[in-house]
């Protein structure tokens, strides 16, 4: 949730606008764009894990699952609610309209050597 402007800091704010605006104009996505997009893409892996039924894979989500939980309890979150929070989004109801998003087309779709 964004912050009320604070008037004594007029002159940063005008900086973030023009930041901000020139990211926009140059298209490149700032960090909460990017956290969301991350956890998109984990929810779709953890969803075909599942549907797979790789035990390989579970395994690997089970462990994403349980370092979010920990960094979150870490930060002073509650443990059960952080546990919560984070199968929630993880554990999405609407993956399906996800997977195209994730998936991209041929020219933004990215490869890697790893198994």
């Amino acid at each position: 949730m964004p912050r009320k402007p604070d008037p004594s800091n007029k002159a940063q704010q005008e900086r973030t606008a023009r930041w901000r605006s020139g990211m926009r104009a140059n298209a490149v996505p700032e960090t909460d764009a990017v956290d969301t997009a991350l956890a998109a893409a984990l929810a779709v892996y953890a969803d075909a894990a599942g549907a797979r039924q790789s035990e390989k894979d579970v395994r690997r989500i089970v462990a994403l699952e349980t370092m979010a939980v920990s960094y979150l309890v870490s930060k002073g979150f509650a443990p059960k609610h952080a546990k919560l929070r984070v199968a929630r989004r993880l554990h999405r109801p609407d993956v399906a309209d996800l997977v195209p998003l994730v998936n991209g087309s041929d020219t933004t779709t990215v490869t890697t050597t790893h198994s």
